[in-house]
């Protein structure tokens, strides 16, 4: 958690100030975690979130205090911490504290950026749509915007950074479908988004 300044304060949102204290909260691991049903991981790493300082990927806050932070038991977080690592979200190293030793826990850039997600949380990312042209999934963040002339509209379309195709939207059941296909075949991160087109059902 960090105490915003004068200088790096840019929202425009009244109720935010210098003197004000703000996270920079890891919206793409949450909602992977939240997605892959791993909601105690998910506070866990809220709660380290928390304890940085936005100076260094470290933060040292003992189990007592995720406990404290994230709701979640005691013999809950060692499982939990094991699903972060697993996920690529975190780096746990042991240190020497005086007479003893604790943890150290790294909070890794994947936790902020969807494309740099491992094999495993990438399972669980969530297509947004499919590109026309390719036939890759999509996410959002392969596309960008812009508007075109269909007869005498101009309509914002969705267009794939890679090719420069129409990005549609999937359904519902069809999220559902690539998701299970992306699980269930082990499928690899470089493999991910490459699926033919003909096996997502219309």
């Amino acid at each position: 958690m960090q105490r915003l300044s004068a200088r790096i304060l840019s929202s425009k949102d009244s109720r935010l100030g210098p003197g004000s204290l703000w996270a920079p909260l890891p919206i793409p691991a949450c909602r992977a975690l939240t997605y892959a049903g791993q909601i105690k991981a998910s506070q866990l790493l809220f709660a380290m979130v928390l304890h940085a300082s936005g100076n260094s990927p470290y933060v040292f806050p003992s189990r007592e205090t995720l406990s404290k932070y994230s709701g979640v038991g005691k013999n809950s977080i060692t499982q939990a911490l094991a699903v972060l690592e697993r996920f690529g979200f975190i780096r746990i190293d042991e240190i020497k504290q005086g007479p003893t030793y604790r943890n150290r826990y790294e909070l890794l850039r994947a936790c902020w950026h969807w494309d740099e997600f491992n094999e495993v949380a990438s399972r669980y990312k969530v297509p947004k749509g499919h590109c026309t042209k390719c036939g890759n999934w999509i996410y959002s963040a392969s596309w960008y915007y812009e508007n075109r002339r269909s007869g005498l509209a101009t309509i914002r379309t969705r267009v794939h950074f890679n090719c420069g195709g129409v990005v549609k939207n999937l359904n519902r059941n069809q999220m559902l479908i690539t998701r299970q296909q992306e699980e269930l075949a082990g499928m690899p991160l470089y493999m991910v988004g490459q699926v033919c087109e003909l096996e997502i059902p219309e």
